[in-house]
């Protein structure tokens, strides 16, 4: 750092982690939809019943939950796919896609667990 120059520091938030995430995961062949595990649920029904008027944008990608710590993201993404894929290439698949993109996009170390939670037979 050049002497004189102003200290940076950047913390990414949980919400830029998972909404990234939800992206990349979304675009990952054989992933039909990312679907809320119980708990995001719970949280969204919460939260629409107390404040019926909140911003939409704001809430989390649902089927993703992150949690940034130091310098790792601890990332969990819930996803349904189609008859026809293989589960565990599925998640191999968006386990390496999105902890690409969201370490290219935030720099931090990303940790991927994957939960298939449904499979679509149509």
């Amino acid at each position: 750092m050049a002497e004189g120059a102003p200290e940076v520091r950047v913390h990414v938030g949980d919400a830029v982690v998972a909404r990234v995430a939800a992206h990349r995961a979304r675009r990952v062949p054989g992933v039909v939809a990312l679907r809320a595990d119980l708990t995001q649920a719970l949280l969204g029904l919460a939260g629409s019943w107390l404040d019926p008027a909140r911003d939409r944008g704001s809430l989390p990608a649902g089927g993703v939950h992150a949690e940034v710590r130091g310098h790792t993201a601890d990332v969990t993404i819930t996803l349904a796919t189609r008859l026809g894929f293989t589960c565990r290439d599925v998640a191999q698949a968006v386990q390496r896609e999105v902890a690409a993109e969201v370490g290219a996009y935030t720099g931090l170390d990303v940790v991927v667990t994957v939960v298939v939670a449904e499979v679509l037979l149509d």
